[in-house]
């Protein structure tokens, strides 16, 4: 099993102080790339990515890229850091990258990938559209796009004008709407499916690179986990 390295990441503002897990690419090789994934405690402690992206690497599946999981430390910052939060996406768009640079001063300065599942695939959607100079590719695991009233599905006309590559899955079973989400009751009026498939379209329509799929199956990290090695190849070429 790789363990990732723990580390508490400092906001330039003050706002902002989180726990990330840094992995670095397999011995030998050197990486200018960053996969960032929000949502990390996903990541590392239910889905493995951190063996699964070592082991592709390794493998030459994927080139050399140094990966940062961001924790969102507890479910009521998850609600309110994830929902599309414009502090949130400077805070990894520039604090979190600066870090990163400091560490490695070959990193490139754009290009990057980042990626989330559920409400953290909504944030890194948003967070890659406000900042494509740094973020180029996105991967979205059964985004939570039905938030506010399919808000950023609105909005993409007035993001910066870029052409970013988009993984955006979701699955056949994600058809609930009418539901409040513990802890602060957040309301879904819109069904997961849909609301997936209209920002895919949109995005489309703006000219971006989308891979979007609809798997069997629903809301679920094992589902999440299974197309990873797929998606990274696909944004990481």
């Amino acid at each position: 099993m790789v363990t990732p390295e723990e580390h508490v990441v400092p906001g330039a503002g003050g706002d902002f102080s989180r726990k990330v897990w840094l992995l670095e690419p397999p011995h030998g090789h050197a990486a200018t790339r960053l996969c960032l994934f929000l949502d990390g405690e996903y990541y590392v402690n239910q889905m493995a990515a951190p063996s699964l992206i070592h082991g592709l690497q390794k493998d030459g599946a994927i080139s050399p890229v140094t990966c940062v999981f961001v924790s969102h430390v507890d479910g009521a910052a998850r609600h309110r850091d994830l929902t599309c939060s414009r502090d949130h996406a400077a805070f990894i768009a520039n604090d979190v990258i600066r870090w990163i640079r400091e560490r490695h001063p070959k990193l490139a300065k754009g290009g990057h990938l980042i990626a989330g599942p559920s409400l953290g695939g909504l944030a890194s959607a948003y967070t890659a559209l406000l900042y494509p100079q740094v973020f180029a590719r996105c991967l979205s695991h059964s985004g939570s796009f039905w938030w506010a009233e399919e808000w950023l599905t609105t909005q993409l006309r007035q993001m910066p004008h870029s052409r970013l590559h988009f993984w955006l899955s979701v699955g056949s079973q994600e058809t609930g709407f009418g539901i409040s989400h513990p802890p602060s009751g957040l309301r879904q009026e819109v069904s997961q499916i849909h609301a997936c498939e209209r920002f895919a379209t949109a995005l489309a329509g703006h000219d971006h690179h989308v891979h979007y799929r609809v798997y069997e199956g629903g809301h679920e990290m094992g589902q999440w986990r299974e197309e990873l090695p797929n998606a990274l190849q696909w944004l990481l070429p």
